[in-house]
């Protein structure tokens, strides 16, 4: 029984971990992907030498964290209150 205790307790922290934001980057809106399960909003992280390239954080509707490389014309200011 303790071995299952255990085995969900290490289940939950590598859920947590893969939910968790990184705490530096701009604030961004991401436009790459269309839908309900994809809200856009993101981290800029992240960009390229050549500046063709950028990396954001993004959440998707399961609150899992997706770190993606994207086009930068893709990425847009978003400005927070």
């Amino acid at each position: 029984m303790a071995c299952l205790r255990r085995a969900g307790l290490c289940l939950l922290a590598v859920a947590a971990i893969g939910c968790l934001m990184p705490d530096r980057g701009t604030p961004v809106f991401v436009d790459v992907r269309a839908g309900d399960w994809w809200s856009g909003k993101g981290l800029l992280t992240e960009v390229s030498e050549d500046q063709k390239q950028c990396r954001v954080s993004v959440r998707d509707r399961a609150l899992i964290v997706q770190d993606l490389w994207v086009d930068c014309q893709r990425v847009h200011t978003r400005y927070t209150r």
